[in-house]
C-alpha cells in the first residue's frame, strides 16, 4: 500500500508485540472483491466463532449486509492491513494483507452500537484483536455512541480474555448461555 493512499485513506497504524506494523483503515468498496479470498482464509472454527453459526460460504447477502454499511449512518468498518512481504507472488493488493476487520452498526437503541470483530487465523493470539477491540471504541466515540456491545460465543475465550484485557464488560445472556454479551461504556 502506497503512502498517497495511506494518507487518502487516513490509515492509523499500530505496532503488534512482535514489532509487526498493523495499518488501520476504513474498508473500501474495492475490497469487497477481496471479502471472499479472505473468508476462504478463515478455518471452519473461526468463521463459526464469527458468525455463530457453521457458514462455509460467505453469501451475497452477507456481502449486500457489508456493502451496506459503507453508506449507513452510523455504521462503520476499519480493516486492519499489513503489507506484504516480497515473498508473495500473487500481488493483487497492492502489498497489502487483510489479516482482520471491526464493524460497528446502530441498533435500535439510541446510543448504543452492536459491533463485530474478525481475524485471520494466522493472525491470532499476535494481539490484532486488542487492536481492533481499541478500533471499535474508537469508532464508536467517533460516530457520538455512549455503549457499544456484541455478541461472542462463551467458547471463544481467548476473544473473551481480550476483551476484558481492553476494559469490556463481559456477562453471560441470560437468553443463551452459549452466548456472552461483551460492552463498554464510551465516555468521550
Amino acid at each position: 500500500m502506497n503512502l498517497r493512499q495511506r494518507l487518502a485513506d487516513r490509515a492509523r497504524s499500530a505496532r503488534l508485540p512482535d514489532g509487526t506494523r498493523v495499518f488501520l483503515r476504513p474498508l473500501r468498496t474495492a475490497d469487497l472483491s477481496h471479502a471472499q479470498e479472505y473468508f476462504a482464509a478463515l478455518s471452519a472454527h473461526s468463521r463459526y466463532l464469527r458468525f455463530m453459526a457453521a457458514t462455509p460460504t460467505l453469501t451475497a447477502e452477507t456481502l449486500a449486509q457489508v456493502a451496506d454499511t459503507l453508506t449507513e449512518v452510523g455504521a462503520a468498518i476499519t480493516v486492519a492491513v499489513v503489507d506484504r512481504g516480497h515473498d508473495h507472488d500473487h500481488d493483487h493488493h497492492h502489498g497489502e494483507e487483510l489479516i482482520g476487520g471491526a464493524r460497528v452498526v446502530p441498533t435500535d437503541r439510541r446510543g448504543v452500537a452492536e459491533f463485530a470483530v474478525s481475524l485471520a487465523d494466522a493472525w491470532q493470539g499476535r494481539g490484532v484483536g486488542g487492536v481492533l477491540l481499541r478500533e471499535v471504541v474508537r469508532l464508536g466515540r467517533a460516530l457520538g455512541y455512549h455503549h457499544v456491545e456484541g455478541l461472542v460465543l462463551s467458547q471463544n475465550s481467548r476473544m473473551l480474555s481480550v476483551a476484558r484485557r481492553a476494559r469490556f464488560r463481559v456477562q453471560m445472556d441470560h437468553r443463551d448461555p452459549s452466548v456472552m454479551i461483551v460492552s463498554r461504556a464510551l465516555h468521550p
